[in-house]
């Protein structure tokens, strides 16, 4: 048996980063610029494992967006298997989510095994009831498992597929099949260190014996192990910190199970499949980080941005895109950070990067700094201000449920805390949180 398909996750799907609408295109361009590419190689399926959507609940444009780019591997009959992602799941368990409402239009086929003890009952897909545990394709000798997110309970639930699949092994070899899969969205743990709570290594090995490619996604860092593991890493850049992982995107990957390719130092089984890592094609995304030790003035500080600006800029402008920019200002200041001009700076920034965004976060700290009695005034304490809602970010963002909106939320706890201050009406403050929180329902994800 020979065969090809794609394998990515993490499209995010309706990200409106920053605010910025273009930012929000560009997650669909990514997507699609990867279905394009399956379609040229004529691929037999893809592969999503989870987070098409960045939240929950989508609005039209988004769905629009999915459905552009699904309906062409429909039109060229290549089936596409997902499974839910942590921000793709319905927002109550009684509801359905987007991709069960992609899956009744026909446009994907949603993997959802319906779970007994911890353990999926490893039953086939039904298009009726569009449940099911697996799907079999290319005339039965390929089998696809799914298994969407499962939060805390992941570590169970490994365990009780890897039981699942030891039972139904020789039944399965009966029945034909040569090439196994498992979709599950899930990291491995220590991989991204903020991002915790996620199985071992050692935990995710008692699936080896009856997976020959476990597919995951979750982790927007790209990672492989042992010819069987793969994850793409996210197909658009979410945050600042994943502008370092340069070679985000896809899998490409060829199965022949008639000629295997032997592996002597990673493993005494044979690897029927040659996965190739593609990059996906995105906005350019630059984080710099500047130091700021040694400078005694604002005037020192805008002249040190220059001077970065200067050297960098130039080299963006012939990039495909307008990069979005992001200078995070690090170390200890010799001045009040409350003298700074941020417009100017961002503005120097944009002059020279002629970028779509641009963001500078102080992460600096002046605690070596002494004011004069009776310069702190009123600027100083809109400083104040703006420290304390990056302090908020900050917090927030050490969660990874809430990593993608902290900037949001990070806002809209400083607007709690002033209302509060205020006095304002609590059912007036409680419909205000309310509001935001139905506007940000990628912040409910886990719960």
């Amino acid at each position: 048996m020979r065969a090809s398909f794609i394998h990515l996750a993490d499209t995010h799907l309706g990200y409106e980063q920053y605010g910025v609408r273009e930012r929000f295109n560009d997650f669909s361009r990514a997507f699609w610029n990867i279905i394009d590419e399956a379609v040229a190689r004529d691929v037999d399926f893809v592969l999503i494992a989870g987070d098409l959507f960045n939240k929950r609940a989508i609005d039209a444009q988004t769905l629009i967006h999915a459905i552009e780019g699904l309906k062409r591997l429909k039109d060229r009959n290549i089936p596409v298997i997902a499974i839910e992602g942590n921000h793709d799941r319905s927002y109550y368990r009684d509801g359905l989510s987007w991709l069960q409402f992609l899956c009744y239009q026909g446009y994907i086929i949603l993997l959802t095994p319906v779970m007994q003890d911890g353990a999926p009952l490893l039953t086939p897909w039904q298009p009726q009831t569009m449940l099911g545990a697996y799907v079999d394709l290319l005339d039965g000798h390929l089998r696809i498992y799914g298994l969407p997110w499962q939060g805390s309970a992941t570590v169970r639930s490994l365990e009780g597929m890897a039981q699942a699949l030891a039972t139904t092994r020789s039944e399965e070899e009966a029945q034909g099949i040569e090439y196994r899969l498992l979709a599950m969205h899930t990291g491995i743990d220590g991989i991204v260190a903020r991002v915790q709570g996620l199985p071992t290594m050692g935990q995710l090995q008692v699936l080896q014996p009856y997976v020959d490619y476990l597919a995951l996604g979750h982790v927007h860092k790209p990672y492989t192990f042992d010819g069987w593991i793969y994850n793409p890493g996210s197909t658009e850049t979410c945050s600042a910190e994943e502008s370092q992982w340069d070679d985000r995107g896809y899998y490409y990957v060829e199965i022949d199970t008639d000629e295997p390719e032997r592996i002597i130092d990673v493993s005494s089984k044979e690897r029927l499949h040659h996965a190739e890592h593609m990059r996906s094609r995105r906005r350019p995304f630059i984080r710099r980080d500047l130091r700021v030790e040694g400078l005694g003035t604002p005037e020192e500080l805008y002249v040190r941005l220059e001077e970065y600006c200067r050297a960098e800029g130039p080299r963006h402008r012939d990039e495909d895109a307008r990069p979005v920019v992001q200078i995070h200002l690090t170390g200890t200041l010799g001045f009040d950070v409350g003298s700074l001009d941020q417009a100017r700076m961002e503005e120097m920034v944009r002059a020279y990067f002629q970028c779509l965004y641009v963001r500078i976060d102080n992460h600096t700290n002046d605690q070596d700094y002494v004011p004069d009695e009776g310069e702190l005034d009123g600027r100083d304490r809109a400083s104040w201000h703006e420290l304390e809602r990056r302090i908020f970010e900050e917090l927030i963002g050490r969660d990874n449920r809430y990593l993608i909106t902290k900037e949001q939320w990070g806002a809209v706890l400083a607007e709690l805390k002033q209302r509060s201050l205020d006095k304002d009406d609590p059912e007036q403050i409680a419909r205000f949180l309310r509001e935001k929180r139905a506007a940000l329902q990628s912040a409910q994800i886990g719960s």
